[in-house]
C-alpha cells in the first residue's frame, strides 16, 4: 500500500491574522504608554537613593508619594492591558456566572471607589435586591473604571453618583458625575478601543484609552450593556450598566 501523502496545512485565516495585529497594537501600545510612568517612578527612586539623607524630609515624603503615585498608574495600566489581552482570548480566566445581588455589589464598589479616591465625594442610592446571574468580579471592575473615568473628568471635590434601580426586566446600575460631560461628536466612539477624549470632544492625554471599552465589553460578556444615557439635571454624563433580572435559583446568592 502506498504511503499517504503528508496532510496539509491549512492556509493562516484571517482571524490568526487579525490575532496578531491585536498583540502588535497591543505590545506597541503598552511600550509607549508603560514608559512615562515607569521612567518618573525609577527615577524618584535613584534621587532618594542617591541624595535622600540630603533631602529634608518634606523632599523625601514627596518623592515617595510621586513614586506611589506613579506605581499605582503601572498597576492600573498594566491591570488593563491583561484584561484586554483576556478579552481577546476568551479561553483564558473564563469566570463562571452565580446568581449576586448587584446593588450589593455596587455597594461594596462604592466603599473601594471612595478610598480610592479620597478627593472626591461617592455616594450610592440602591434600590435592592437586584439579583443577577453574572460575573460578580467583571461587574466590580465596571464600576471601578466607570468611577476612575468620572474622577478623571469632574472636578475635585465634585459628587460622583451611584444610581442603581430596576427598569422593567433589567437592573441598571448608573454612575453619574458632575464634570463637563461628552461632546456630542465623542459619544459614538467613546467606548472604542484606544480612544481616548476629553470631555469637549478633543484628544485626552494619559491612559491607554482602554477603561471605557473593557467596560463595555465586559458588560456584553455578561449579557448586558453599557450605554451613555441623560444625566439628571443636564449636567455631567451618567454611564448606565444595564443587566438581564434573573429568576431566583437553587443555587445560593453569593456573599
Amino acid at each position: 500500500m502506498a504511503p499517504r501523502p503528508p496532510a496539509r496545512r491549512p492556509p493562516p485565516t484571517s482571524i490568526t491574522s487579525s490575532s496578531q495585529e491585536r498583540v502588535e497594537e497591543l505590545v506597541a501600545t503598552a511600550a509607549h504608554k508603560l514608559r512615562r510612568p515607569l521612567t518618573a517612578l525609577l527615577g524618584a527612586l535613584a534621587t532618594l537613593q542617591q541624595r535622600g539623607p540630603a533631602l529634608s524630609i518634606a523632599q523625601q515624603q514627596g518623592l515617595l508619594a510621586m513614586a506611589r503615585r506613579q506605581g499605582t498608574q503601572l498597576q492600573r495600566l498594566l491591570e488593563q492591558l491583561l484584561v484586554t489581552a483576556a478579552l481577546d482570548h476568551p479561553q483564558i480566566g473564563v469566570a463562571r456566572p452565580s446568581l449576586v445581588d448587584a446593588a450589593a455589589v455596587a455597594t461594596e464598589a462604592t466603599v473601594a471607589a471612595q478610598l480610592a479616591h479620597p478627593h472626591h465625594r461617592i455616594t450610592i442610592q440602591a434600590v435592592g435586591p437586584l439579583l443577577v446571574r453574572v460575573d460578580p468580579l467583571a461587574i466590580t471592575r465596571i464600576l471601578g473604571n466607570l468611577v476612575d473615568n468620572a474622577a478623571t473628568h469632574a472636578p475635585t471635590g465634585s459628587l460622583i453618583r451611584l444610581i442603581c434601580g430596576r427598569d422593567g426586566n433589567q437592573a441598571v446600575l448608573a454612575v453619574q458625575d458632575q464634570g463637563p460631560g461628552v461632546a456630542a461628536e465623542a459619544r459614538d466612539r467613546i467606548f472604542e478601543r484606544y480612544t481616548q477624549v476629553d470631555r469637549h470632544g478633543g484628544p485626552a492625554a494619559g491612559g491607554l484609552g482602554l477603561g471605557l471599552y473593557i467596560a463595555r465589553q465586559l458588560a456584553l460578556a455578561n449579557r448586558g450593556d453599557l450605554r451613555l444615557s441623560d444625566p439628571l439635571g443636564g449636567r455631567g454624563a451618567c454611564f448606565e450598566l444595564r443587566l438581564p433580572i434573573a429568576r431566583p435559583a437553587a443555587a445560593p446568592i453569593q456573599d
